[in-house]
């Protein structure tokens, strides 16, 4: 494989950006302006289970891409929304996204 001068990608970030639910939960975030609460983002994602949502947010936290915010209520009202830094994934993203699409048309 050529080598075109960008290095190598960590496992870690490959792990990140190869996660199907972690490419939805960012997209999910980014539509949403004031962030989105577990019972909702849970809803909008349909077919993810309450474990996997729960450990791709804690990752995504830990690597400060999305924001935990808990409301005057407690922890009951807690919303999720993408960081600055999270913001800077979705070029990436949409670059897969746009990688799929013309290699599906080449099919």
């Amino acid at each position: 494989m050529p080598d075109h001068g960008h290095g190598r990608c960590s496992p870690d970030a490959m792990k990140l950006v190869a996660d199907f639910w972690v490419l939805r939960i960012v997209e999910e975030l980014n539509s949403s302006s004031g962030g989105l609460r577990f019972s909702v983002l849970e809803r909008s994602l349909g077919g993810i289970s309450p474990a996997t949502l729960s450990n791709r947010l804690r990752r995504l936290e830990e690597r400060d891409l999305i924001e935990r915010r808990e409301g005057a209520d407690g922890p009951i009202s807690v919303t999720y929304r993408l960081t600055d830094r999270g913001c800077k994934v979705l070029p990436v993203i949409h670059a897969i996204d746009d990688f799929a699409d013309s290699t599906a048309r080449a099919e």
